[in-house]
């Protein structure tokens, strides 16, 4: 997803912030990846944090989050 603020591509708390906001599945899938790699690390716990605001993509994101999250337990 092209950020319109951003000029890299990592997955910094602002462009996560612009894929929950505004972006489609296509956008998700690269989040969604770097949660299932790694359910608890920075990425995920960005996005969790995130998940807490009214957001477009916060509710599929809780369950991808709970999901990555308990196949690790």
């Amino acid at each position: 997803m092209k950020h319109r603020h951003l000029t890299h591509k990592e997955l910094t708390v602002a462009a996560i912030e612009d894929i929950l906001a505004r972006g489609r599945m296509p956008d998700w899938v690269p989040l969604i990846m770097a949660i299932r790699e790694d359910p608890f690390g920075e990425v995920a716990e960005k996005t969790h944090r995130l998940c807490e605001r009214p957001l477009y993509g916060a509710p599929v994101f809780r369950r991808v989050l709970r999901m990555a999250r308990g196949a690790q337990e």
